[in-house]
């Protein structure tokens, strides 16, 4: 029988279903209205290139701007290219890292307007480095569902008691931040971080992982499989 995977995620990120994975959602996005306000404005002429971040920054886009307000589409992975097709029946590029790294690399050399829609968790965004030609929107915040963190608690407890190995997947260098205490000195768990992103925040925490091939929530659980399916 397959170990459990535990997905440690936000509210919102694309659903994962099978056998032995559980989604602990330990964060639920929260819209700031003044952000949104600004991102139709912003949307009242076309941007040469527009990168979207996450799912649910497509989502929160569309709840204010209903067509296409691009030239060019960006996603940082195929989640949120699909959420674009679906919402804004319009295509996405993605990068062959499914990362802001992967993004950054797509758009040097770009000779246009950026329009960047994401959370407002980003700092020290590697986009600066583009200069004046872009702009970076955060359309909402991310807080804790103490109820969720409760269970993971309790779900990791109850495979530490076991003795047997299980996995871990983090999702973002925030969800790491948040459930960092809960992840000290684990004995059975192997903990992935789904790119690197995620992985220099975990080291950062002092926390021993190892970083997913493919930085996708399902290419992160897939890494998990095989590793516990050669003990």
């Amino acid at each position: 029988m397959q170990e459990p995977i535990i997905v440690i995620r936000a509210k919102g990120e694309e659903c994962i279903r099978g056998e032995g994975v559980i989604e602990v959602p330990v964060l639920k996005p929260i819209p700031n209205n003044d952000a949104l306000r600004r991102l139709r404005e912003l949307c009242s002429g076309k941007w040469d290139a527009v990168v979207f971040m996450s799912t649910v920054a497509v989502e929160y886009t569309h709840s204010v701007v209903k067509d296409p307000c691009w030239v060019k589409c960006m996603a940082v992975g195929p989640s949120t290219a699909a959420a674009v097709r679906s919402l804004f029946n319009s295509e996405c590029v993605t990068p062959s890292e499914y990362s802001s790294l992967g993004l950054l690399n797509l758009l040097r050399g770009f000779n246009g307007s950026i329009l960047v829609i994401r959370s407002m968790e980003y700092g020290n965004s590697q986009f600066s480095e583009l200069g004046g030609i872009v702009t970076e929107i955060g359309l909402y915040r991310l807080s804790a569902i103490n109820d969720e963190l409760s269970k993971l608690k309790a779900l990791i407890n109850e495979r530490e008691k076991s003795g047997s190995p299980y996995a871990l997947v983090i999702t973002s260098p925030r969800v790491a931040r948040e459930v960092s205490s809960i992840l000290v000195n684990l004995r059975q768990a192997l903990i992935i971080a789904i790119g690197p992103t995620t992985s220099r925040e975990l080291s950062r925490l002092n926390i021993p992982h190892r970083v997913s091939r493919v930085y996708t929530i399902d290419g992160a659980i897939n890494e998990a499989k095989q590793a516990l399916n050669k003990d």
